[in-house]
């Protein structure tokens, strides 16, 4: 196998991701081909290290899908991890969750107290 064809091999795992739940490996190489616009055959051939030359523009789809791939993958792994940084902030500062906001309109957690003191705004 050349530089090439490992190269390409790799670009078609990479394009795959992980499997999912219940799926084949037949299954995930259909997914690539669609992404691809190669063919399921080809995709196949790929996989299995029996291309025995791999096109210029194959091998510039298959960059290019695993690239957005990638970059897709980026973006949800960050969104989860602010996600997971603004649950823990929430939590940290205790502050209503949306569920609770329901509450404070009606006299909740954080209604003003006859012990609360107004903020001194100096003299104006």
């Amino acid at each position: 196998m050349n530089a090439a064809q490992a190269e390409a091999r790799t670009l078609v795992e990479l394009i795959a991701g992980p499997m999912r739940l219940g799926e084949n490996v037949k299954s995930a190489l259909a997914r690539v081909s669609r992404a691809t616009g190669l063919g399921d055959r080809r995709v196949r051939g790929i996989w299995n290290g029996e291309a025995r030359r791999i096109e210029a523009e194959e091998m510039d789809r298959l960059r290019q899908v695993a690239l957005d791939a990638r970059t897709r993958e980026e973006a949800e792994h960050a969104y989860r991890s602010h996600i997971a940084r603004l649950q823990a902030a929430q939590a940290s500062l205790r502050l209503p969750s949306q569920n609770e906001d329901r509450d404070v309109a009606h006299g909740g957690p954080w209604v003003a107290r006859a012990e609360d003191r107004p903020v001194d705004r100096g003299a104006v």
